[in-house]
């Protein structure tokens, strides 16, 4: 396992909304010429000469959409063959990439080797393999990680709320039990560490909450164990070289978030046994992303995955600092200010330009009694003053969306009360509008709420 010492070395610059579209609607008529489809009409016209960003991006989208349906029509889950010479011959073209077609597409998919191979390239590791979505993503590398009845996993005491029931209601079951620290905590992260020997540990890059905790990987690293880093919060500012490499790390995401708005899938990138022994798991489970799915994932996107986060982390910037000169008594929170005034290496990468999306809103009523209905008028009252539905679960959605969180199902056990906006990619004058118009929404309630008082 080796570990960068620098931080913020080669984060992307931000392109421009539309100059991100062009790119892509360029990329999209290249695919389209090597797959022998059509190009949609217009294309990439319609994307640069569209009247605003969202109308490049409704054209982009629509000769996407075109392309994935052409691949559709025309895909065969199990090839057929004049022998069985032909048969091995493309079987093992297939495995390594350089045919596009499939002899059984839960086995082998000669596409889904492609895509991997540019996935790894963008993200800068060896190999990346494909799966159903990112739960499935961090089910078959704790599966594969060489834990056992008896073992221990390290995870952060506030996990996600997904990854706190995969482990606690999959895998501790079959005697690997969780042990939880605050990975923020340097001591305790050691304390636990010589106290329980885990065989892996779990950590997200940056919670998915208010408080935004980011943890301090320095004592993992330099433990030895295994390694798998969820980096979804943070997209692909995340860069391996400025964290840490290794046969015994493994980097996971949910593609969901910032890799394609179409379809569930999860991506895993790491080098050595232990991503050979995940992408055999995820055969044997049938937890490989099928092809029908992987038509929905253009290779523009994959290629400027990291481009797109510089442009989702300079805009939610504007959004936080117009938000916060908009209403100075909300509390707003991002991965920025999980860091606090640290100087470990991740700490260092997400001021660097690893800090995702996702900002995080408290009213300062927030632990009162009518909080949960307070944040729930804010988000109905911003989400109306736009023609489109705002309101919308997940993070990394082209457009800035919103959803307050409380006492229900897709919260932590802990009922906090808040706002996640997920900033979009658009216009900078289109996000200082839309936090201005979250401003006004809670001054709306606030000054509601103090006259019912």
């Amino acid at each position: 396992m080796t570990a960068a010492h620098t931080a913020g070395h080669g984060h992307e610059v931000a392109p421009s909304g539309r100059d991100y579209l062009d790119r892509l609607a360029r990329t999209l008529v290249d695919e389209c010429e090597e797959e022998g489809h059509k190009v949609p009409a217009g294309l990439p016209g319609t994307v640069v000469e569209a009247p605003s960003f969202a109308a490049a991006f409704e054209a982009y989208e629509s000769g996407a959409d075109a392309l994935a349906a052409l691949l559709g029509t025309t895909f065969q889950p199990a090839q057929s063959y004049p022998s069985m010479e032909a048969f091995w011959s493309d079987a093992h073209a297939q495995e390594a990439g350089t045919s596009p077609r499939a002899y059984w597409d839960s086995y082998e998919n000669g596409a889904r080797r492609r895509a991997e191979a540019e996935l790894a390239r963008a993200f800068g590791t060896r190999q990346a393999v494909l799966v159903n979505a990112g739960m499935s993503a961090l089910d078959v590398a704790i599966r594969a990680c060489g834990a056992g009845p008896g073992d221990t996993i390290l995870v952060h005491d506030r996990a996600y709320f997904e990854t706190h029931d995969l482990l606690t209601h999959v895998f501790a079951p079959w005697g690997i039990t969780p042990v939880r620290a605050d990975l923020r905590d340097e001591r305790a992260t050691r304390h636990a560490i010589a106290t329980h020997r885990p065989k892996l540990a779990v950590a997200e890059l940056a919670l998915n909450g208010p408080r935004c905790d980011v943890p301090v990987l320095e004592p993992l690293i330099e433990s030895g164990m295994r390694l798998l880093l969820d980096f979804s919060a943070l997209g692909h500012g995340v860069r391996p070289a400025d964290l840490v490499e290794g046969a015994d790390v493994v980097y996971v995401e949910s593609g969901m978030k910032y890799l394609t708005r179409k379809t569930g899938v999860g991506v895993l990138y790491g080098q050595g046994a232990w991503i050979e022994d995940i992408r055999a798991g995820a055969r044997r489970t049938g937890q490989q992303l099928q092809g029908r799915a992987l038509h929905w994932i253009r290779k523009g996107e994959m290629r400027a995955c990291a481009q797109r986060a510089a442009l989702h982390g300079a805009r939610r910037r504007l959004f936080v600092a117009t938000l916060r000169e908009a209403l100075p008594d909300l509390t707003v929170t991002d991965a920025v200010s999980g860091t606090g005034e640290r100087r470990d290496r991740l700490a260092r990468a997400v001021r660097g330009g690893a800090d995702g999306c996702m900002v995080f809103v408290r009213l300062p009523d927030a632990d009162g009694p009518r909080a949960e209905a307070h944040h729930r008028d804010v988000v109905a009252r911003w989400a109306a003053g736009f023609g489109t539905d705002r309101v919308r679960a997940g993070f990394g959605w082209t457009a800035t969306t919103g959803r307050s969180y409380g006492r229900d199902a897709l919260n932590t056990g802990l009922g906090e009360c808040f706002i996640r906006i997920s900033v979009g990619i658009e216009d900078e004058d289109d996000i200082v509008d839309q936090a201005r118009s979250l401003a006004g929404a809670a001054r709306d309630v606030l000054d509601a709420a103090e006259k019912a008082a």
